[in-house]
């Protein structure tokens, strides 16, 4: 557990753990209660009155002048006193629960993702995402390079190596993803979100694609990928948002070609997919590079 301030050296270990949860929550979600140290920590109230007081003794100007524990400052007045991986605040706001102090019981060898994004990019993203909030960005992409936008996010979205924010975008009127290591500049805009802008209206989100996914017929060994991959009667079976069809198909190097005897010489392809027709109205196919789409 990172500290920035050294007056907090003498904190017991459990009560800092909990100061560290009311600065997540006021940096990350842009709100904070009571009752939510209460659930979490499973504390009296009393308990949680006094951890609340001694935050706002550490960081005053974290806080406004309402006594309600929902109201912060922030901006030129904010003051963390703890640091903040931002892999390990996606995995926890995501519900991963990942902390950076866990202990390692087993050796072992994980490699991190590369992508890191920011974490001033992550806290006011992800206040927005909490509270429903536009967020005008500016963005690079690999077509037109930087961009300002306005988008109205809803969800993130791990595709395996990178983290992506889910968000209706204002200037095409559509819901796509965005790379977050792209974001430059992210600020939360006072504008209301409209009807057609909210998350119950992004339609590849929303729709769930069945996935069925088998030994390719030119691997050798069928029975090791049906072991490796637990497949039930030679079949895996998976539910995905067809906002990450592509991801999981890709991540999985999974064959969807309507002919495997198109693909190259020599191909290692193990898995393929059984069940196309199911990808009729997938937007991002073509992150998969054996998709052929569906003309004759």
């Amino acid at each position: 557990m990172n500290v920035k301030m050294a007056n907090l050296e003498d904190i017991p270990a459990s009560q800092l753990e909990r100061l560290r949860y009311i600065e997540f929550c006021l940096k990350f979600l842009g709100a904070f209660s009571r009752s939510d140290l209460i659930n979490k920590f499973n504390i009296g109230t009393a308990a949680a009155s006094r951890d609340i007081s001694l935050y706002k003794e550490k960081a005053p100007q974290n806080f406004s002048h309402s006594s309600n524990s929902k109201n912060f400052a922030l901006d030129k007045s904010w003051e963390s006193l703890f640091e903040f991986r931002s892999s390990e605040v996606l995995n926890l706001l995501t519900g991963r629960t990942v902390q950076s102090n866990n202990r390692s019981y087993i050796p072992n060898d994980i490699l991190d993702v590369i992508d890191e994004p920011k974490v001033d990019i992550i806290a006011p993203l992800s206040r927005a995402i909490y509270n429903k909030k536009v967020i005008q960005v500016d963005y690079f992409s690999n077509s037109s390079g930087f961009s300002s936008k306005l988008l109205v996010p809803h969800a993130y979205i791990n595709n395996g190596s990178r983290w992506h924010v889910r968000a209706y975008d204002r200037s095409k009127s559509r819901f796509a993803d965005f790379l977050i290591s792209r974001f430059r500049k992210l600020e939360n805009i006072d504008e209301d979100v409209l009807e057609h802008e909210y998350n119950s209206f992004d339609n590849q989100w929303n729709r769930i694609v069945d996935l069925e996914i088998i030994p390719h017929p030119d691997y050798p060994h069928p029975e090791a990928v049906i072991s490796e991959f637990n497949m039930n009667g030679g079949v895996l079976n998976r539910s995905v948002r067809a906002s990450s069809v592509g991801y999981f198909l890709q991540k999985l190097y999974v064959d969807c070609s309507k002919d495997s005897s198109s693909l190259e010489e020599g191909h290692y392809y193990r898995l393929k997919l059984k069940n196309r027709l199911a990808l009729y109205g997938v937007e991002n196919m073509h992150l998969v590079r054996t998709f052929d789409g569906f003309e004759e």
